[in-house]
């Protein structure tokens, strides 16, 4: 399976799976957290809590507005590939 990566798909009911997402593709590209906070303009600690699932008040409004319409979130990505990281938009 040389040259091709895995594709992942995970359903994200909770905002703890997406920060456990988040998580495990920061890991696989080997990305530190610092390099990640700061191309993000973001502090260490906060993205620490986010990929720990620490919930803040305007995520926990998003997860319910989602919750109460029905409304599933599907992510999809691949680890270990940091070539095909082009930024944060």
């Amino acid at each position: 399976m040389k040259g091709k990566l895995a594709m992942y798909t995970v359903t994200i009911r909770r905002f703890r799976d997406l920060g456990a997402v988040i998580k495990a593709v920061r890991r696989s590209r080997g990305v530190r957290q610092d390099e990640l906070a700061e191309d993000l303009a973001i502090t260490r600690n906060y993205l620490q809590e986010l990929e720990n699932g620490k919930p803040t008040l305007y995520i926990t409004r998003l997860f319910r507005a989602l919750n109460k319409l029905g409304i599933t979130l599907t992510v999809t990505y691949t680890l270990g590939n940091k070539a095909d990281d082009h930024g944060v938009s």
